[in-house]
């Protein structure tokens, strides 16, 4: 059994900081009297469920066509739940408790609950998330962890911007990948494995991507 962890992309997905949305435009319709469907599309590639790579804050970090996807399969998923309020920073402090998972892991996610508000409050969702701290980064960096995930729009809090870019910096200097904006609605407690199936576009440094979880 498989449960979808990423969210639908459409015209009214948030970003961040609203940085750009999904467009459609038919070309051919069958309703018109064409013989098909067909579109054109065009959107901000951080849009929706997106994986960071390293290219996205290092130049010559890997783009999200020089990950394997066999490097985006993850048998040892662990699960760390800690609510976030808006502008709220993961600090080293509180994550010191969850060593001996980390220790155990390739990908950990982090359900935080934020994800609420991005359909109530989108606006609360594009600008005030929370994040993580340049020092929670750093001791994430000290795992042997390939990935990890959360329920909110970035790892860089739109409030404390810096911060963010240094967190990004480290993490992705690692070879640790980023998963932004992930649904964790339908989050099982316990996951056999984890699939970050990305769109390979040549020239971007990061992707939308399907996220599923087996159990």
């Amino acid at each position: 059994m498989f449960v979808l962890l990423s969210h639908i992309i459409t015209e009214d997905t948030p970003s961040y900081m609203n940085s750009g949305k999904l467009t459609i435009i038919p070309v051919k319709q069958i309703k018109k009297g064409d013989s098909s469907n067909t579109f054109i599309f065009s959107m901000y590639n951080h849009l929706g469920t997106h994986i960071d790579c390293p290219k996205h804050f290092i130049e010559e970090g890997k783009s999200i066509c020089d990950i394997n996807l066999n490097n985006l399969i993850f048998e040892k998923v662990n699960i760390i739940e800690i609510k976030k309020g808006r502008g709220e920073l993961f600090k080293r402090k509180e994550l010191e408790i969850f060593d001996e998972i980390f220790k155990k892991s390739d990908f950990v996610i982090f359900k935080t609950n934020f994800q609420e508000y991005r359909i109530k409050e989108p606006n609360t969702y594009m600008f005030e998330g929370p994040g993580f701290s340049s020092e929670a980064a750093e001791y994430l960096a000290n795992y042997d962890l390939k990935a990890i995930g959360f329920d909110f729009i970035s790892l860089s809090s739109p409030l404390y911007r810096e911060e963010g870019r240094k967190a990004h910096k480290i993490l992705l200097s690692k070879g640790i990948l980023i998963v932004e904006d992930m649904d964790l609605s339908n989050l099982p407690k316990n996951i056999k494995r984890l699939f970050v199936i990305p769109i390979y576009i040549k020239g971007l440094d990061s992707t939308p991507c399907t996220v599923f979880a087996e159990v």
